[in-house]
């Protein structure tokens, strides 16, 4: 029996039917237990930061504008951590306890089904915003970098990109069969997502009609409107509409077709 299916049962009626705060630290003990994810969530994007802010500190290559590499990264390796722990761990976790009979089996129990989805967009959206908060003070204080003087479009970027990311690794958990094939989805997806957002590439770059595409995908929207937010400038009205267009429909999508049982 799992660890969430004996909190469900062991718990008094009373405790059950509060027993969300017991969810999240058993999901969290889980999570613990999966070092790659946390390795490539938490810490690689902050060693990634001081390596390239260590070697590129003083750079100002005319193809971007002017600005520092470190600069132009710093938003993309913000919407790494969120990307990873979208894709590949909630998915994978929660294909793999409907595959296991776990979500059939909670939803029987007071604690229900549901609250392991907020259980675990809690989590993902709890440990992307503190590596989020890490990447930047480490960015700001260590290399320079400018903090957001536009605290509110920077606070609106960060949450509608966190709800696009959220509601697509809830999409594939909806409709993968098993955690390897959401793995695999989630692999998929990740690479061409992060090459619109800039890791390989930065979009200042890109030809014309990359950079235009890369506008209307989810992290290609996400890293400018965090960039003109760190330059006190409004995040753009056509990236905020594009990233909570994704959080709607993929949200809708993932509701309509996520299934409890296998």
């Amino acid at each position: 029996m799992s660890a969430l299916a004996r909190t469900a049962e062991n718990q008094p009626p009373k405790q059950r039917r509060g027993g969300f705060p017991s969810l999240l630290a058993v999901e969290f003990r889980l999570l613990r237990r999966e070092p790659m994810i946390l390795f490539w969530a938490l810490i690689f994007p902050v060693g990634l930061l001081v390596v390239l802010g260590s070697a590129t500190s003083n750079r100002h290559p005319h193809a971007l504008g002017g600005l520092r590499f470190i600069v132009v990264y710093t938003p993309v390796l913000m919407t790494f951590t969120l990307t990873l722990l979208s894709l590949s761990a909630m998915p994978a976790t929660l294909a793999s306890y409907r595959d296991k009979g776990y979500l059939k089996r909670l939803s029987t129990t007071p604690i229900g089904a549901p609250r392991l989805l907020a259980a675990q967009l809690t989590l993902v959206v709890g440990l992307a915003g503190s590596v989020v908060v890490l990447i930047m003070l480490v960015a700001h204080f260590a290399f320079s970098v400018p903090l957001p003087s536009e605290v509110v479009g920077f606070i609106l970027a960060i949450l509608l990109t966190m709800a696009a990311m959220a509601a697509l690794g809830l999409l594939i958990a909806s409709l993968a069969s098993s955690q390897r094939v959401a793995g695999a989805i989630g692999g998929i997806l990740f690479f061409p997502l992060m090459f619109f957002a800039g890791l390989w590439v930065p979009q200042q770059s890109m030809s014309p009609v990359l950079r235009t595409i890369s506008q209307y995908t989810p992290l290609g929207a996400a890293v400018p409107s965090i960039t003109n937010a760190d330059f006190g400038r409004w995040p753009g009205t056509t990236h905020l509409v594009v990233l909570a267009a994704y959080a709607v429909i993929l949200l809708r999508i993932s509701i309509r077709f996520f299934r409890w049982d296998r």
